[in-house]
């Protein structure tokens, strides 16, 4: 029996390009292709003890929201994709901060000797306020380290501006570079394997020009390669989005961007919004490791 290529391990637009050339069966396709070998093997099998054994010892990113770290059991998990959505001023862009300077404390204060890539896509990286947030938590773990008796083993190895210099910042303006970055990090990450977190703030942004299937289409196809990468390498991917407007026959409501399709691509998917000067409210609407749940947090200032 032939084995169809619809069973190989490629992105869904390749195999419909080999589909719609006539190559149905993976003996049409030539024998000298690279890596065919390897796209014909089946997948591995793992026990669910295995899985829950793995997802036990991935570790995570932690916020430095309390509240949102004890729901999502501790942190932004790595291997996954976990989405922000909201309005302006939702607070968003503070967390994707945050988790870029936690992911780099030392282990014995949660964090994991990492460094970060954030992409933006709205030329609108504040590094002045990065640099304030750092600030802000190294005085913080400066006493949580006295407090603790630690002495000199942790705090000594990092610093303000080793913090800005682990954030590889990477500016897009267009989807064809957003394409490109993803391909580029595929390379680029077996030579830096202490990154632990990827942001894409926003996914949304540079996908607009599109048409709404073109639009759909990327979006799941830049999600699904940013996820293969993130359980490949184990590091966490946040990405935020915003909030648009849906229309019914009869009415309207607002709802993330980029349609369900996208959704099924998202392990976790968080809404922020902001309740008063200080007091934001997040909604867990999807996760792997808890139901729905609201909480009410504040900011570091």
């Amino acid at each position: 029996m032939h084995q169809p290529v619809h069973s190989l391990s490629l992105p869904e637009c390749k195999l419909r390009e080999l589909q719609t050339s006539e190559f149905n069966y993976c003996k049409d396709l030539d024998a000298s292709m690279p890596y065919l070998d390897q796209l014909m093997k089946p997948p591995v099998t793992k026990t669910a003890l295995e899985v829950y054994n793995e997802e036990c010892q991935q570790g995570c990113v932690r916020t430095f929201v309390e509240p949102l770290d004890n729901v999502l059991g501790g942190g932004i998990p790595l291997g996954e994709v976990t989405e922000f959505c909201g309005e302006p001023g939702s607070g968003k862009t503070q967390i994707c901060f945050q988790l870029c300077i936690s992911v780099q404390l030392p282990t014995w204060c949660g964090g994991l000797n990492g460094e970060a890539v954030y992409i933006g896509t709205n030329c609108d990286f504040a590094s002045h306020r990065v640099k304030e947030i750092a600030k802000r938590i190294m005085d913080r773990y400066v006493l949580f380290e006295a407090k603790h008796s630690f002495g000199n083993i942790g705090l000594n190895e990092i610093n303000v501006e080793l913090i800005m210099e682990r954030i590889s910042y990477i500016n897009v303006s267009d989807y064809t570079q957003m394409l490109l970055i993803v391909t580029y990090l595929k390379d680029w990450l077996h030579d830096h394997p202490t990154v632990k977190l990827i942001v894409i703030d926003s996914i949304c942004a540079p996908l607009k020009p599109l048409d709404g299937s073109q639009r759909t289409t990327i979006a799941y196809q830049l999600l699904q390669d940013l996820q293969k990468l993130a359980k490949e390498h184990n590091f966490a991917i946040i990405v935020t989005n915003n909030i648009t407007t849906r229309f019914t026959c009869s009415s309207s409501y607002l709802a993330p961007s980029l349609g369900d399709n996208y959704y099924h691509r998202l392990n976790n998917r968080i809404y922020l919004c902001k309740k008063s000067s200080n007091v934001f409210k997040a909604v867990l609407l999807k996760s792997l490791f808890n139901s729905q749940t609201e909480i009410e947090f504040s900011l570091i200032s």
